[in-house]
């Protein structure tokens, strides 16, 4: 096979991947954008976005019956976006090619379904019992809490490794993984510590919607 038949045959692909690469262009192109921005009024500043973006894709397909001579002979039409260039000896095949033009677009929305933006905070505090406890505290950007949204804690082995020199001991986790947040926005865990724990710093994780924060608890004999 020659390289020029390689290299056709390599700009042919799935759909899904013809969109993949569309969506990848124009997140770069917006990335792009929006550290572009110009001066306006006194306190005002605009920034850029793709608003749309329409494209229209033309591509060969194959439309390709296998019969497969082995076994019970079965029958079979498939799809391709790519040319056949290896005949398999036990099949027989019958094709038809196909030019087709998909048209489309892709349309800026709001983030966050136009709300204000998710702000996460996370911390360590001790309950009345003086074990430690993973606290965070979810807001918008206009202050107010978010509520009824789930909070994820997780102890991170590895990163507590790295820190540490030592992986914690199995018994040593947060208490609960996923927790509501409250009507102040609010979502704790404790963290239990299994006896003769010798990681020195713990690492924990905290995952709030699209915000992540990680915390450290310092462990003291």
């Amino acid at each position: 096979m020659s390289d020029v038949t390689t290299q056709a045959q390599d700009l042919f692909g799935t759909l899904d991947e013809y969109l993949i690469n569309l969506a990848d262009g124009l997140a770069q192109a917006q990335q792009e954008l929006g550290q572009l921005s110009a001066a306006g009024a006194p306190g005002r500043q605009f920034t850029y976005y793709v608003p749309k973006l329409e494209f229209e894709l033309r591509m060969d397909l194959k439309v390709e019956t296998v019969t497969r001579t082995s076994g019970t002979g079965v029958s079979a039409k498939v799809l391709k976006m790519k040319p056949v260039r290896v005949v398999d000896t036990a099949q027989t095949q019958t094709s038809a090619g196909i030019v087709s033009v998909i048209r489309g677009s892709f349309v800026a929305v709001p983030a966050n379904e136009g709300l204000p933006a998710t702000l996460l905070e996370a911390g360590m505090e001790k309950d009345t019992a003086g074990r430690p406890v993973v606290v965070a505290r979810v807001r918008n950007a206009a202050g107010e809490p978010v509520v009824g949204l789930e909070v994820e804690f997780n102890l991170d082995r590895a990163g507590t490794q790295r820190l540490s020199g030592r992986a914690p001991l199995a018994a040593t986790d947060v208490s609960l993984a996923v927790v509501s947040t409250d009507a102040a926005g609010e979502a704790r865990t404790s963290l239990r510590l299994a006896n003769g724990e010798l990681a020195k710093t713990l690492v924990v994780t905290v995952d709030a919607g699209p915000r992540m924060a990680v915390v450290a608890y310092e462990v003291r004999p």
